[in-house]
């Protein structure tokens, strides 16, 4: 799985435990330790699409958390391949083409 996903489902995962704004330090994501430069890149890219929000926390280290605006986007990007709507309609329209060569 991506470094962004990754970081993605832990902080929503971390949200839906608190029903609110978690904080959650980068190098406590899984995976961040083993690769810490594709996952600090991945974590700047999601702060400057502002999907999520970084803060300092009651240690005065950085910390990152949902941007509770932007949680629809965060879904849509969590969502699996095989749940796109493109991907849905592209079979739909293979599928009457198909019927209509049958025909």
């Amino acid at each position: 799985m991506s470094p962004t996903k990754t970081i993605l489902r832990e902080l929503q995962r971390a949200h839906e435990e608190s029903r609110g704004a978690a904080l959650v330090r980068p190098a406590s994501i899984p995976g961040f330790a083993a690769d810490p430069e594709r996952f600090q890149k991945a974590v700047n890219e999601l702060l400057k699409d502002r999907l999520i929000e970084g803060r300092k926390d009651e240690e005065g280290r950085m910390a990152v958390a949902l941007n509770a605006h932007r949680l629809a986007e965060v879904r849509r990007r969590l969502r699996p391949a095989w749940a796109h709507p493109a991907l849905w309609a592209a079979a739909a329209v293979v599928g009457a083409l198909g019927a209509g060569f049958m025909m």
